[in-house]
């Protein structure tokens, strides 16, 4: 009953626009406090001991070293040289400028870890230069907001590096099976955007001469440097993950600094309190997602959802199945990180024990709550690309249509496919 009450409770608070970390830290205490009139009452000792030994782990360290790093990129002036790149390599293919953003997003992926900073990053430079072109304003944010959802999949990943520290699993590992699918978005966004060009006759760009391409080339692959240091020093054992972040933020300087020269000393201590009160942020709703975990643990939700999946089906392709729904349902509502951190510690045992690889299980998870920041009523990334467009969020949405179609099918493909994810790690790591 009180479980029942603190979720309501959180559901409340969220849809009266309280920040999700507060909004999970009031329900946790809410739960707490009326549990002192239960015959079971929680010590509030609990309360403030898992919120601090909650962000108490070495490898989220590794979170406030790639925000900063993607935080110097932006003022470095990397997004319009990558922009500028991959406009060069595929906007006079079929789809034209479509094509130009998703490729920028894979981009972009390798060095921020974060859809919503992609979507923000790409989408301000390239939705006003696509509805100058004649693209739809519909058409151009949606476009950018799936491709945006590459960047937690592809390495460095915020919501991997995360998840390993409540799953217990390897960051290299998680970095590592986000490449082929991650490969897989891209091919299907590219190959809808290729579809809908020829469908509706949407105009080429100029296709760029070998001499632009080089010019581009020059100017643009340096930052795709940050993404193969992160795979290199994990794939040789050179650095963890964490120590790999450090190296990755004295690249991203010296590219600013000396090769760049864009980067000064404002702009540095801008990025600085940038990458502090974003971190700042994250790591206040992990603090308070354990505590809410640790509750509902206490409440036995664990053991109750575990029975009720049971009861329905010991089919690890069914449990999927029915995990996927849950948690595309959930994403649309909560933000995806405490998701993961209340249900991680539900789901995981229970797919593992019936012989579900975890790395595997992980990048479904992320997967599926990714989806979520495309799907309203709650979509981060659906609500960025409505402020910069100047339109709804359900024009966005509608708009983006056939590229979240391709997600969802690529997210039924890697559950099912579950190769694809582990082949990699296989072959590099185990």
């Amino acid at each position: 009953m009180l479980l029942t009450i603190c979720i309501i409770l959180l559901f409340l608070f969220v849809m009266l626009g309280m920040d999700i970390a507060f909004a999970i830290g009031m329900a946790a205490l809410a739960f707490i406090a009326a549990s002192q009139f239960d015959g079971r009452p929680v010590n509030p000792v609990l309360f403030t001991k898992t919120v601090t030994s909650g962000v108490d782990s070495y490898s989220l360290l590794a979170i406030p070293m790639y925000v900063l790093a993607g935080e110097l990129m932006t003022k470095a002036g990397v997004t319009r040289r990558l922009i500028n790149f991959a406009a060069s390599l595929v906007a006079h293919r079929p789809g034209g400028l479509a094509n130009v953003g998703i490729t920028s997003n894979l981009f972009m992926a390798g060095i921020s870890g974060s859809a919503v900073a992609d979507a923000a990053a790409t989408g301000s430079i390239l939705i006003p230069e696509m509805t100058r072109r004649g693209y739809s304003a519909r058409y151009a944010a949606g476009v950018i907001s799936a491709s945006a959802a590459m960047a937690p999949i592809i390495p460095p990943s915020i919501l991997f590096i995360l998840l390993a520290s409540i799953a217990n699993l390897s960051v290299g590992e998680l970095f590592i099976a986000g490449i082929l699918p991650g490969i897989v978005m891209y091919v299907g966004l590219i190959g809808v955007s290729g579809f809908i060009a020829r469908r509706y006759d949407i105009p080429r760009e100029p296709k760029a001469s070998w001499a632009e391409r080089k010019r581009a080339m020059q100017a643009g692959i340096l930052p795709l440097g940050a993404p193969l240091i992160i795979i290199v020093t994990k794939i040789f054992g050179i650095a963890t993950p964490t120590e790999a972040a450090s190296v990755v933020v004295l690249y991203t300087l010296i590219i600013g600094v000396v090769v760049y020269r864009d980067m000064t000393l404002k702009g540095f201590f801008e990025s600085a309190i940038a990458a502090a009160m974003t971190t700042a942020v994250l790591m206040m709703t992990v603090a308070f997602s354990q505590i809410f975990g640790q509750i509902a643990v206490l409440a036995g939700l664990g053991r109750m959802v575990q029975s009720w999946l049971l009861s329905i089906s010991d089919n690890p392709y069914v449990l999927f199945m029915i995990i996927n729904l849950l948690l595309l349902v959930l994403g649309t509502f909560l933000d995806a990180l405490p998701l993961m951190l209340i249900l991680s510690p539900i789901f995981f045992p229970l797919m593992t024990s019936l012989g579900v690889d975890p790395i595997h299980f992980g990048l479904v998870m992320v997967f599926n709550l990714v989806l979520g920041m495309v799907t309203p009523p709650v979509g981060l990334n659906l609500f960025v690309m409505a402020r910069i467009s100047g339109i709804g969020m359900l024009d966005v949405f509608r708009g983006g249509l056939p590229f979240y179609c391709v997600l969802w099918a690529a997210l039924l493909l890697l559950t099912y496919v579950p190769w694809i994810t582990l082949l990699l790690p296989t072959l590099l790591i185990r």
